[in-house]
Order: structure tokens, then sequence, then C-alpha cells
């Protein structure tokens, strides 16, 4: 027996998890222990590995899997969901920010092209064309 997986023996919330390291390689998942019930596939969680700080970032792809007691790789636990929820509402205000920002640098723009234009005016021609009506 795989003593790793002994836990599953004793205590019926351990769920075991398949994670991905890589996006594009489906064949490339791995089983981790967990005893947080709101994992779902999709979710990002942290995993321990032996390289790096000893932790790395994997997909969650499938919940809930079965496990063999008997296999031959020791089976770690997943040491915590990422939660982006920050992250996301930071991004977001940032667009909004960068919109704001792009709008104000575009009424300057037109504004300091418009007093440099009326200033390079002094009879005040532009004023008398059929098409300047804002100015």
């Amino acid at each position: 027996m795989n003593y790793s997986t002994a836990v599953f023996l004793i205590n019926k919330h351990v769920r075991a998890v398949h994670v991905n390291y890589e996006p594009d390689r489906d064949d490339k998942s791995y089983s981790f222990k967990t005893l947080d019930e709101t994992i779902i596939p999709g979710d990002f969680v942290i995993i321990p590995t032996d390289t790096r700080h000893k932790m790395t970032i994997g997909k969650v792809i499938a919940v809930d899997v079965d496990i063999d007691y008997d296999a031959p790789f020791q089976m770690k636990w997943i040491i915590g969901k990422v939660d982006q929820s920050q992250y996301k509402t930071t991004l977001d205000q940032e667009a909004v920010a960068i919109t704001a920002i792009k709008a104000a640098d575009v009424r300057k723009k037109r504004d300091d092209l418009r007093a440099a234009m009326l200033a390079n005016d002094p009879d005040g021609n532009i004023k008398l064309l059929a098409l300047s009506t804002t100015v």
C-alpha cells in the first residue's frame, strides 16, 4: 500500500484532484490531495514541487477522481487555491483609470492645439469659416 494515500481511508472529506502543469498537455496531469471542498475544474492551485521555491501553480482539470492505493508515487497535498478576485478587481479598476486618462489626454491635446491655432490666427479668419462652429 502507498501510505500517502492512507488518509483517504480515514477521512471521507479528502478529495483527489488532477492538476495540470502545462496548458496544452492534458496528458501531464498529476493527482493531489485536498480538504478544500470549493476547488473545481478550472481553478488554479499552488502545488508542491522539487524546483524553484518548492511550489508552483497548476490548473485543476478534474476533481473527486479515483485513486490507486498502490501507486508507486507519493501523493502530495495541494498547498492552496489561488484567489484571483483581488487581482481581477485591480485590473478592472486600472482599465477604468486608463480610459479616463486617455480621454483627458485627448481633451488636453485638442485644447492645446486649439489654443495654438487661435494664437496663430490674430485676424480671426478661422472663426469666419463655415465649418468652424466649435471654436
